[in-house]
């Protein structure tokens, strides 16, 4: 047999389980998806001996849920309480108390491979979840700095006799959130074609068709747009350096719920000044994200694959502010 992840389905469920019995330091610091990946991940590498080849398609899956969402589950969780690694002794015997309950699986292995099996299983699990701690402690120093740096608003002025020359504010507490207008996708080559054939004029056309969007408040960006992709367009001094600040302040204050987005959304800002890229030739974006958080935000030294981590996860937002600055390569 050769085990299929799809089959597996989602470990979700468990997060009801740890409620359940208990444990809930551990649901601080555990995201569903990281357990999920992190048993995946385990199971794969110890599955390589083919244990459990004798199996019957789906039996071996099912198995396994009952397994790490069963007796196996406080086990699992030692990583995230007191950074333990799982006893393969413990697991053993919990994997053995819940082979009476599946009846198809009895008589299909090898018991005497089961501790080397269930030792890869253990070793793995333990480094994805080690793994996933640090970059969540990683991420909370990343954030409160982030917040910190971009979270004061500076006003300078001209020096008069007993006031201050300089005065500076909390983004959050005078930003004003700014409409915007929704540009329309432009059919470049219908209008090419218009000009030609009808003498239209093309720019006047795409001037004309790109202003005949939706307006509606800048706060509705990222649940107006499926994709969360857009590019934020306006004259200089319009306020869109502001607006991308406001944006990774609120995440990185934990305020979701101001951008639209329902409150505990996890996801990671990641404000990148293009005007300072540009001026590195050497250098990709992560790499400078990284090196502005670590030199400039003096945030403690990331773990290796830190920003790629959420990226690859879904939960980052790239915010480049400055597009019109310097080159993307």
């Amino acid at each position: 047999m050769t085990f299929e992840i799809g089959l597996l389905g989602k470990l979700a469920p468990a997060m009801a389980k740890l409620a359940e019995i208990g444990f809930k330091e551990a649901m601080k610091k555990l995201n569903p998806s990281d357990f999920e990946k992190a048993c995946i991940c385990g199971i794969k590498a110890a599955d390589k001996n083919k244990l459990f080849s004798a199996c019957e398609q789906g039996v071996f899956e099912d198995f396994l849920k009952s397994l790490l969402m069963g007796k196996a589950l406080p086990e699992l969780l030692k990583p995230f309480n007191d950074q333990e690694k799982p006893q393969v002794e413990f697991l053993v015997a919990a994997f053995n108390a819940t082979v009476p309950e599946h009846k198809k699986i009895q008589g299909r292995f090898d018991p005497a491979r089961l501790h080397d099996w269930l030792e890869v299983f253990a070793e793995t699990y333990f480094h994805k979840t080690t793994g996933y701690l640090r970059f969540q402690v990683a991420k909370a120093d990343d954030l409160k700095q982030l917040a910190n740096w971009f979270d004061d608003v500076k006003f300078a002025g001209l020096a008069v006799e007993n006031q201050e020359i300089e005065k500076s504010e909390k983004l959050a507490q005078i930003f004003v959130m700014p409409d915007v207008w929704e540009e329309e996708k432009v059919d470049i080559y219908r209008l090419i074609q218009e000009e030609l054939v009808e003498g239209k004029n093309l720019q006047q056309q795409m001037h004309r068709e790109t202003r005949s969007g939706r307006k509606f408040l800048a706060s509705q960006l990222l649940t107006q747009n499926s994709s969360n992709k857009f590019v934020f367009l306006g004259a200089p001094g319009s306020g869109k350096t502001t607006l991308l600040s406001f944006f990774a302040v609120m995440l990185a204050q934990n305020y979701p719920e101001k951008l639209g987005w329902d409150s505990g959304i996890d996801c990671l800002p990641i404000l990148i000044k293009i005007r300072d890229f540009a001026r590195l030739s050497d250098i990709n974006l992560l790499d400078y994200a990284r090196q502005f958080a670590e030199k400039t935000m003096s945030v403690k030294p990331l773990p290796e694959g830190f920003f790629e981590y959420w990226l690859e996860d879904g939960r980052a937002m790239i915010l480049l502010d400055g597009l019109d600055q310097g080159k993307l390569i």
